[in-house]
């Protein structure tokens, strides 16, 4: 997606749910990065994770809330995006829903 406001590219992209390519829910996007391109911007990579909610959280909360992991998809790994955003790749392969599967594993629904 490019555009000449970025604005519309944050809208786009900002909370929708991550699909990876066996369609298993594997996140949402927290935040987006960004890069210019012929005077448009385009969409450089989503970000997931509470790593990525620095930037839109209060300094103090971080304290409070734990967890730092972040996860760089890069555009060139999104295959569509509607509703949600679909994914070229498997969530493990670009290290989505870790804690996910580490908690299925733990209740034995592996």
């Amino acid at each position: 997606m490019r555009a000449a406001d970025p604005k519309a590219i944050v809208r786009a992209y900002r909370d929708l749910v991550i699909l990876d390519r066996e369609d298993k829910p594997c996140g949402m996007v927290d935040d987006i990065e960004l890069g210019q391109h012929g005077g448009l911007w385009e969409l450089a990579a989503l970000l997931v994770g509470p790593g990525a909610w620095d930037r839109r959280r209060p300094h103090w909360l971080g304290r409070l809330l734990p967890g730092r992991k972040l996860v760089r998809i890069e555009a060139a790994d999104v295959a569509s995006t509607t509703s949600e955003v679909r994914l070229l790749k498997r969530a493990e392969e670009l290290g989505l829903a870790t804690t996910e599967r580490k908690l299925l594993h733990w209740v034995g629904k592996k």
